[in-house]
């Protein structure tokens, strides 16, 4: 499958009257298929990387982004990891209000954050490396070693 076909999703539940845990579920699904687009992207971009490492995929994946050669890099890291933020905070605090950079949010209003920021993050994924991620797009992966 196609890494946008997950943002697309999340979005789509996003848009419908959804209920506390499909905003949730949106908050996350945009995330995940944002950060698999960006692994993709990366990978296109960045033959010759070594794998992310599968025990910190996450934040291997934003720091790799957190380089100052390219202008969109640094940017992109920047929304991955505010995404990641947000999606931490809506799969593992069931009570509201959640909390995002020191401000509550109900599950409505974060959920509108992520989309705002999920567009930054696809802006600055096609100034990093145009065109969208097809299916079975590589994003490499290594276990640990310990």
């Amino acid at each position: 499958m196609r890494p946008l076909d997950l943002y697309d999703f999340g979005v789509q539940m996003a848009a419908s009257n959804a209920s506390e845990a499909q905003q949730r579920n949106a908050i996350n699904r945009i995330y995940y298929g944002l950060h698999h687009e960006a692994c993709c992207r990366y990978f296109r971009t960045e033959q010759s990387a070594r794998p992310l490492n599968r025990n910190k995929r996450h934040t291997d994946l934003r720091d790799r982004f957190n380089r100052p050669e390219h202008p969109a890099a640094g940017r992109i890291a920047q929304f991955l990891g505010s995404l990641m933020m947000l999606r931490s905070e809506a799969d593992y605090q069931l009570n509201i209000p959640l909390r995002y950079r020191n401000r509550n949010y109900s599950p409505t209003e974060m959920m509108h954050e992520s989309i705002f920021l999920g567009q930054d993050l696809k802006r600055a994924l096609d100034v990093y490396s145009p065109g969208d991620a097809t299916e079975r797009c590589e994003c490499r992966q290594a276990y640990s070693s310990g």
